[in-house]
Parts: structure tokens; sequence; C-alpha cells
């Protein structure tokens, strides 16, 4: 994901706070279906930079998750990553995210 010197390099992640900004709408469906509001438990797929993840919500309110990833990334807290449901068969676009400090 990202070469550096050790000292140089941002935190590496294996949970984290995202503030959640959902979308409207869900990108990517024909019937244009609301976006509903994160859920305990719920796997979501994380993108931040290069890096994709997925991560499960260990807790969840209205504005904001805390996740539990399945593989850490290395990210500066304050990065912006894309936030994806899975709606069917595919994973969905539902919003955008900024990551946060547990805690």
């Amino acid at each position: 994901q990202i070469m550096g010197l050790p000292e140089k390099l941002p935190p590496v992640w294996n949970e984290f706070v995202v503030e959640v900004d959902l979308l409207d709408r869900v990108v990517g469906v024909e019937d244009e279906s609301e976006v509903e509001g994160l859920r305990t438990n719920e796997p979501l797929m994380l993108n931040l930079g290069t890096a994709t993840t997925v991560g499960v919500i260990t807790s969840a309110r209205e504005n904001e998750a805390e996740v539990k990833l399945k593989r850490p990334v290395c990210a500066e807290e304050g990065s912006n990553m894309a936030i994806s449901r899975r709606i069917g068969a595919r994973w969905r676009l539902i919003g955008v995210g900024k990551l946060k400090k547990p805690g």
C-alpha cells in the first residue's frame, strides 16, 4: 500500500471511528433506493486512497460509526474515504467518511 521510512509513515489502523456523510440515494441501482442508516455488525467496503478493505461496524450512531477492519490500513487521521454497502451481489457507493481516532 504505502512505502517509506518507518518513522515517516502515517499510522496503521486496525479500527477507527468514521465521521459519516451518507448520500441521499444508492449509486448504481436502477430503482434509485434511498440510503438507510448504518447498523451495528454491518460489513462495509472502505476505500482510503489506494487501499480497499472490508470493515465491520462495532457501534453505529447518527453521523459516526466505529469500524473494525479485516485488513489494516496505513492512513493519516482525517483521511477521506468512500463507503460502500453490499446490495444484492455487488458493493454500491452509499457515502463518504473521514477517519478519526477511536475513543
